[in-house]
């Protein structure tokens, strides 16, 4: 069946259908500004949680990186002073020993049987084997040797380590893994001669000698100019090193980066209870002669993130161990460190050896 319309009613429609169809310029503009201003709020919000994402995770390798730093000093302070069954006293060393590379003088240097030596931080480096541009100004310096808890078997000494040869309750020698056989025949088992005083012993063992020296330097990475020295072509990104005792040479290894400041103080047993009376700064117990009666150190290491946060102002005046009769050591962040996120982190250490009786 045919449907008329009205005259002009169909045409009405369709000129209205025409009309609802497409957009204009200006709704398209509309759109697109609408559009780009929400892009705009995704990729700021993306932003945003990429630069909180890399801080909390910077957070995180700081709390481990911590953990890590803390964990190797106070293995070594908690082995300082061991030697073998004897006293410190009774331990000499084996004439004709090579020297060490590298080698600090005096009270740092490697072959010392004393388990524990410090240096309180100074504008330039207190030691000379510490170069003044590896050196942090003011930054304290931890000197520890002592020998290992493993024995050695005679025949397996290395040619050119050091090792301690100890006599239990009688006396020890420091003496190399190529002089074995020049050691002296009391520190030789009874039941041997001194041809054979490479052999294993029941009551003379061999223990590896280590000496350790923590310093903090100014840069992560030494490789960008002079090799093997910090310089102005470096990063400056302080970190927390040692020299290590490696064969005939001392060693420099890197710890962990970010370490901005390390602070020592030294618990000092006076009457021999084994317990600290008082804690002092390193130059304080030189000065009276007292490292021997050390039983306790506390520490303090100034950690800082690796990611700057510009949004960020670190303006405070941190309060360290290591001051004039156990006071605090206050710590003012540079001017141009203060985007960095920063936390002090203390431990105090048992030096278990020198609490024996």
């Amino acid at each position: 069946m045919k449907i008329n319309f009205p005259p002009g009613r169909h045409t009405q429609s369709a000129g209205l259908g025409r009309r609802e169809h497409g957009v204009t310029l200006v709704e398209m503009m509309v759109a697109l500004v609408v559009g780009l201003i929400l892009l705009a709020g995704i990729v700021q919000l993306f932003a945003s949680n990429k630069r909180a994402y890399r801080l909390q995770e910077g957070a995180n390798v700081l709390n481990e990186n911590a953990r890590f730093a803390l964990a190797q000093i106070q293995y070594d302070l908690r082995m300082a002073d061991h030697w073998g069954g004897v006293e410190a006293s009774d331990i000499t060393l084996l004439s004709g020993l090579d020297s060490v590379t590298g080698n600090c003088a005096g009270t740092a240097a490697a072959i010392v049987a004393t388990g524990l030596y410090g240096f309180d931080g100074t504008t330039a480096s207190p030691l000379a084997c510490i170069p003044a541009t590896d050196y942090v100004s003011n930054s304290d310096i931890l000197v520890v040797r002592y020998a290992d808890a493993i024995r050695k078997a005679s025949g397996k000494l290395a040619t050119n380590d050091f090792y301690l040869r100890s006599a239990i309750g009688r006396r020890a020698m420091i003496f190399q893994g190529k002089t074995k056989a020049s050691l002296p025949s009391d520190l030789v088992s009874a039941t041997q001669t001194q041809t054979d005083a490479y052999a294993e012993s029941p009551d003379a063992a061999n223990y590896p000698f280590h000496a350790v020296i923590y310093f903090l330097r100014p840069c992560a990475s030494q490789d960008r100019g002079t090799a093997g020295v910090c310089d102005a072509t470096d990063d400056t990104i302080p970190t927390l090193a040692r020299l290590t005792l490696r064969g005939t040479s001392l060693v420099e290894e890197d710890v962990i980066a970010g370490v901005e400041q390390m602070q020592l103080s030294y618990g000092v047993d006076l009457n021999a209870d084994f317990v600290p009376d008082i804690y002092r700064r390193a130059t304080d117990i030189t000065t009276n002669n007292e490292w021997a009666k050390v039983v306790d150190v506390k520490l303090s290491l100034l950690i800082r993130n690796a990611e700057r946060d510009t949004s960020y102002t670190d303006t405070t005046t941190y309060q360290l161990f290591g001051g004039v009769n156990g006071a605090p050591v206050s710590y003012s962040v540079p001017t141009n460190a203060q985007q960095f996120r920063r936390k002090v982190y203390n431990a105090a250490v048992q030096v278990r050896n020198m609490t024996r009786g």
